[in-house]
């Protein structure tokens, strides 16, 4: 019986890594960094933590990221404000559903607390959740499994009665080793071959869970 639902945000909810690639074309076209977007998209679904060793990792702990970041952050909040947050295909009727059931909504995403609220009231649908766990409030952020274990404490009910639905490979991995049943929705870049044949089921858009959730509750 499946009694919460954990998102994921960014590329989940919210049509927001596509934008996020936008900013970091921008940095690294101004500084030219001499690099494509290959770094940024394995970044996705990585709270900042992780992201910065990733990028000192490549780049050496010289790097001036923390510089990037914020900037690229600064240019991404004005591209959203000028225009706005969508949300992913399929998002109310599946609140809807979720809702008329009695079934928990928790967000669980890499994007610090406060910030995810933010974009969540922007997008018009933070009102729709019952709680959200923040990359600010994890040790260890995705792929580990500490942000979904979090939230499925938050939501009040044992791992096998919730579901994680996600986009990234990162995110799908973090779920896999929380032992959390996960849905898979491809939004940038597809999962490999070998991480599709451990999650619970793929879904086009956020409205066919719909069905999976009614199939396991039957």
């Amino acid at each position: 019986m499946i009694k919460a639902v954990l998102f994921d945000m960014d590329g989940t909810l919210l049509d927001t890594e596509s934008t996020g690639l936008i900013a970091w074309q921008y940095i690294i076209d101004k500084y030219n960094i001499g690099i494509d977007l290959t770094l940024p998209i394995m970044s996705i679904g990585l709270n900042h933590k992780s992201m910065a060793e990733l990028f000192y990792k490549e780049f050496g702990d010289d790097s001036p990221f923390e510089e990037y970041w914020k900037e690229g952050t600064e240019y991404l909040k004005n591209y959203e404000q000028e225009h706005g947050i969508a949300v992913k295909e399929g998002f109310e009727e599946l609140a809807d559903y979720l809702k008329a059931n009695g079934i928990r909504m928790i967000v669980a995403t890499s994007t610090y607390h406060d910030s995810a609220i933010n974009k969540l009231k922007k997008a018009g649908i933070y009102e729709y959740f019952d709680g959200l766990i923040g990359g600010d409030e994890i040790i260890s952020g995705k792929p580990a499994p500490e942000i979904f274990l979090k939230a499925a404490k938050l939501s009040g009910f044992n791992n096998d009665e919730c579901l994680v639905v996600e986009d990234s490979e990162n995110g799908v991995k973090a779920a896999i080793a929380a032992d959390i049943r996960c849905i898979y929705i491809k939004d940038i870049k597809d999962i490999s071959k070998e991480l599709k044949e451990k999650i619970f089921r793929e879904c086009g858009n956020l409205a066919e869970i719909r069905d999976v959730i009614s199939e396991i509750n039957k």
